[in-house]
């Protein structure tokens, strides 16, 4: 069960203000103030309005986005660092990350280049920001970082499920954090990846992403352990399936069979049928390869339910936050389906997809779905998928 979440995403800092940027399709995508972006095919990005950045290393965003959700998920969930710790071993982290380090690293570079003397110690701490996390959050038990590129939230957040699920421990603080970094928007340059302009994901126009930025952590937890501290509960992962095609370094198959394979996966771990998903919110990066064989695996899983599906990529409001674009878009997900309302693309105009039953819209609308799927899929064949459940309060589930 998730009992708590805490985002900082574009001008939002608390579920509130973040559920109201989402409807309203009012995204975070600006030109960017964090980094030269001169020799960028675009300036545009996702970024956090007005963060105040302290200086670490180089790792101030990163650090910065991290207390702003460590701080929102703590007051959502009803729990001090005292509560979280009195759970001892019993309470865990699943943290993904892709881009942690990626300043230091790049200044370390740039003076091995000049012939200066560099520090070598930051690459010696790739994963010391999960002790930060720990004693922000105030958890004992194990810390899991996570880094299986665009794949890491939604991967973290499904290994805290199975963990909870099977016992190994009775609650885990899951999600992820990343920050605009100059040297991932040039390496997606370098790739021909970056969009000219604003993203615009399955639409005919698409020509890129625009790279994001983002926190989101939860608190999930067994049932019986949400009901015995009174927790309000907001929704339950219900399903969750991981996988990897080893079909390219970067590209995804172009027939979406690792997609297919892990969302039909995700299905089959929740104990539902294609037919039962009333939201599925896409990885839809707004490139043409990845849109394309998404839309396949879609129309291939969903193409011949009855009734109308409603799809959409949260990345056209928010750009690619990397490793962390699977939890802010759990986020999205959890709201939407306890709010009852469809997250918008804006820019849409022309979709790709052509199958009758997936619905995508450039405005909001009613939304009534028991159940949502949300993909993830990453680079070097690392694909996750987790089913989402609205919460009844007869509802059955572990975590």
């Amino acid at each position: 069960m998730v009992t708590g979440m805490g985002v900082a995403a574009g001008s939002a800092r608390d579920k509130s203000a973040f559920a109201g940027m989402c409807f309203a399709g009012k995204g975070s995508i600006r030109e960017c103030s964090v980094f030269d972006a001169k020799g960028l095919s675009t300036a545009y990005v996702g970024q956090m309005e007005d963060l105040e950045v302290p200086e670490d290393g180089g790792n101030g965003r990163f650090l910065a986005l991290l207390e702003l959700a460590a701080q929102g998920l703590l007051s959502d969930a009803g729990l001090s660092r005292e509560d979280i710790a009195a759970f001892g071993r019993r309470c865990r982290m699943f943290f993904g990350t892709l881009i942690y380090n990626a300043e230091p690293t790049r200044r370390h570079c740039l003076a091995k280049q000049e012939g200066r003397s560099r520090e070598s110690s930051d690459l010696a701490r790739q994963n010391h920001f999960s002790l930060s996390a720990k004693k922000l959050l105030g958890v004992k038990g194990q810390a899991t970082v996570v880094s299986s590129a665009c794949a890491s939230g939604t991967t973290a957040i499904g290994m805290a499920m199975e963990c909870i699920r099977s016992g190994i421990c009775e609650c885990a603080v899951a999600g992820g954090v990343d920050s605009l970094a100059q040297s991932t928007a040039y390496g997606f340059h370098a790739l021909k990846s970056m969009s000219r302009g604003v993203t615009n994901p399955f639409d005919e126009t698409r020509d890129g992403i625009n790279i994001g930025e983002c926190g989101a952590l939860f608190f999930l937890e067994s049932l019986e352990h949400a009901k015995a501290r009174g927790a309000s509960i907001m929704g339950e992962i219900a399903g969750f399936a991981l996988s990897n095609d080893a079909y390219h370094i970067t590209s995804p198959r172009p027939d979406g069979e690792g997609a297919y394979q892990t969302m039909k996966g995700a299905l089959d771990d929740a104990g539902i049928s294609p037919a039962d998903i009333g939201y599925i919110n896409a990885h839809g990066t707004g490139t043409e390869i990845n849109d394309s064989m998404e839309t396949k695996a879609m129309e291939r899983l969903f193409g011949e339910v009855e009734g109308e599906i409603p799809v959409s990529s949260t990345k056209a409001l928010l750009g690619h936050a990397m490793g962390a674009s699977g939890a802010i878009e759990l986020a999205a997900v959890l709201l939407s389906l306890e709010q009852g309302k469809y997250i918008p693309m804006p820019n849409l105009a022309n979709s790709i997809v052509t199958a009758k039953n997936l619905r995508l819209g450039s405005e909001s609308f009613p939304l009534d779905a028991e159940y949502a799927l949300k993909n993830s899929f990453a680079f070097g064949g690392n694909s996750a998928a987790l089913v989402v459940r609205r919460f009844a309060a007869n509802g059955e589930g572990t975590a």
